[in-house]
């Protein structure tokens, strides 16, 4: 499918880049005009934060670990194999590695993807980013249980445009990237956007003489919208991603960052594409739309060596594949009381196997699962009473969610079994805000969000591999406002999450990697989200997220020793960013900014071995932009700030932060 996106965008570019091309007396638009003219942090008091991805940002450095502090509260710990294995947190609610469904779900315009691993690291071709705290279970069809990020592509103008860019910079990473779109029309208009990006390894293996973890990845997306008659809209939507990279940068525990020595590497092959078709109307009753949208991911292989010791060799393939229908009514924006009706159905099936094995003397471990996931939901809000500056909003989404589960096993031993399951849930949430002033408002909800239950496949327990439904019941309070002539705008909240079955994934001992619950567990937290806007040429940014996860009661299933009372895995203790933007049309721009991350835990016990410290990095771009060029420096971590992006304490391994980079971009726009 990717080849076939590939193929598509490089047909349509050169089209769209020609169609209605402007004359030298029209200005050259490259993307959204807000990016120029208005802050690029919009919050509100409900949880709702909307960012405008800059565009003079390479695309290397474009990826979904870098909103990381950006937004308040949101947090991704990088694998360093595409997204497989990775953590996303949002007010301390996570995926697990491997087995749990996402806390935090992901759209790309109307794509919805079903699991954590499935998605695309980098974000060319997005211009905007929005993200939705707390349960969303009325409001999305692909709900997340503490929130939902939707990316949204840059929409055609006035003008028909493109740009070319190419970068280079140390560890000879180079890119190359090409958007174009057409005009808007009364009848059609598309955006086609590719790119392909490689760099050599971050960590060297001083025993083979090579590195570890380099990277080749290349990627296309493209959007065409079709109007046949007023009041009625079609669009077609194609996403694909290839990554053919190193092993995954995994180094021992408190050992160099920057080097290992084992007798072998690995690679990680991973190969994504979806297709999204949506119709819109204007009827009678409202806006009716329907997206049906297909994904299909694979990883074939994910290769790695460890030395614990003794060497350990392991290689596993995963896939996914997902059907989703979404279908949708709302109020016209004439209707007396705004509401909203949605049904949503998903059918995903996702299969997998790993074989691990001491090299040269013996196989420890073989096996091969398949899990399918089927799930309908009907869903809705309505506005109960709007008036006076009051607006009351109820809402109720009811779910069910049919898993089913087989593993077969030939290593160490043959076993195999299989397992069915239904999980059903109601889910309410009520909403009051009110208007304090012309740019106040204050906002108070309760609501319901779940993650489904399901299976460990890495281990050979029946009993052990089952674990439960996790449930949030979530209060949240905010208020946002405007100051200084709207120049200045800020969004503060409080949360407090009461969870039942708090799902906690790792090693619990030799033998068993798997899921278990916590029964109780609460998040404490709040965030502030400001930016100031003080002249047409500067903008200036801040946020800060803090979040307190506790179980408050949990004991560890092999050894008994109750770990209530500690801090739950994953989540750090806050995250928080302060930039500085200089950019008024053309000429030079530059941007500065620093985000940390506080400690974060990787186990239950608070083990400070496997515990990442609070860091911050700091990154910074500076330019010259021409009417039809740009020039662009750029840095990440300028102060070269040793980390562990993530750690695995099972296998005393840790995936390493990126060093710090540095290289320059030139772009030709027309």
């Amino acid at each position: 499918m990717l080849r076939f996106i590939l193929a598509t965008g490089c047909l349509l570019a050169p089209v769209l880049a020609h169609a209605q091309a402007p004359t030298d007396s029209e200005s050259v638009v490259r993307n959204a005009p807000f990016v120029v003219t208005a802050a690029p942090l919009s919050a509100d008091a409900a949880g709702t934060t909307h960012l405008a991805l800059d565009d003079t940002t390479p695309p290397a450095t474009q990826s979904l670990a870098g909103l990381s502090g950006r937004l308040a509260n949101f947090q991704l710990a990088d694998s360093g194999a595409g997204s497989y294995g990775s953590l996303v947190t949002l007010r301390g609610l996570a995926n697990t590695p491997y087995f749990s469904d996402p806390a935090v779900t992901v759209y790309f315009d109307d794509l919805p993807l079903a699991s954590s691993f499935t998605y695309p690291t980098g974000l060319f071709g997005f211009s905007t980013v929005a993200l939705y705290r707390g349960p969303q279970a009325v409001a999305f069809g692909r709900a997340g249980e503490a929130g939902v990020i939707v990316f949204d592509s840059a929409v055609p103008t006035a003008a028909a445009g493109g740009e070319l860019r190419a970068s280079y910079g140390n560890f000879a990473a180079r890119s190359a990237a090409l958007t174009a779109r057409s005009a808007r029309g009364d009848k059609l208009d598309a955006t086609v956007s590719v790119s392909a990006q490689a760099r050599d390894g971050y960590i060297e293996n001083t025993q083979l003489h090579t590195r570890v973890d380099d990277v080749q990845s290349s990627a296309a997306s493209a959007r065409i919208r079709y109007r046949p008659a007023a009041g009625s809209e079609l669009t077609l939507q194609l996403l694909g991603t290839r990554q053919r990279n190193g092993a995954q940068p995994l180094v021992p525990l408190g050992g160099p960052l920057d080097t290992v020595a084992r007798a072998g590497e690995g690679s990680t092959d991973i190969d994504f594409g979806g297709v999204a078709l949506k119709a819109a109307f204007e009827t009678a009753l409202g806006r009716l739309s329907a997206t049906t949208s297909y994904t299909d991911w694979r990883m074939s292989p994910y290769e790695n060596f460890l030395v614990l010791p003794p060497p350990l060799h392991s290689r596993s393939t995963l896939s996914q594949r997902a059907w989703n229908e979404e279908i949708r009514l709302a109020s016209s924006v004439h209707a007396a009381r705004e509401w909203n009706l949605g049904a949503w159905f998903s059918d995903t099936r996702t299969t997998g196997a790993i074989a691990r094995e001491i090299p040269h003397l013996f196989p420890i471990e073989g096996s091969s699962y398949e899990l399918g996931a089927q799930t309908a939901a009907l869903f809705g809000s309505v506005d109960l009473y709007a008036a006076s500056g009051w607006r009351v909003t109820a809402g109720l989404r009811a779910e069910s969610v049919r898993k089913t589960f087989d593993r077969a096993q030939t290593v160490p031993f043959a076993a195999q079994y299989s397992s069915d399951r239904t999980f059903a849930a109601l889910l309410p949430r009520l909403t009051v805000s009110y208007a304090l002033a012309a740019d106040t408002t204050a906002s108070a909800s309760v609501s319901a969000g779940t993650k489904p239950g399901g299976w460990s496949a890495y281990t050979d327990s029946a009993a052990l591999a089952r674990f439960s439904a996790e449930r949030t019941l979530a209060f949240e309070a905010g208020v946002d406002t405007a100051l200084a002539a709207r120049t200045v705008r800020l969004a503060a909240r409080v949360f407090a999450y009461q969870i039942d079955n708090y799902q906690i994934e790792r090693s619990f001992n030799a033998t068993d990697y798997l899921v278990v619950d916590a029964p109780r567990a609460r998040s404490l937290g709040g965030e502030l989200e400001a930016s100031w806007h003080p002249s047409a040429a500067w903008t200036l940014a801040a946020t800060l997220g803090v979040a307190d996860l506790t179980l408050r009661e949990f004991t560890d299933p092999f050894t008994h020793v109750s770990y209530s009372g500690q801090r739950a895995p994953y989540a750090p203790a806050f995250n928080a960013s302060l930039g500085a933007d200089y950019r008024l049309g053309r000429g030079w721009f530059a941007s500065a900014e620093l985000r940390a991350t506080g400690r974060t835990y990787y186990v239950e016990s608070g083990d400070p071995a496997a515990a990442q410290p609070a860091y911050a990095v700091a990154s910074a771009r500076l330019g010259y932009e021409a009417s039809r060029w740009r020039l662009t420096l750029f840095g990440e971590n300028l102060a070269d700030a040793h980390y562990y992006a993530l750690m695995i304490p099972g296998v005393g391994h840790g995936v390493p932060g990126a060093p710090r980079t540095f290289g320059a971009e030139i772009s030709l726009q027309w």
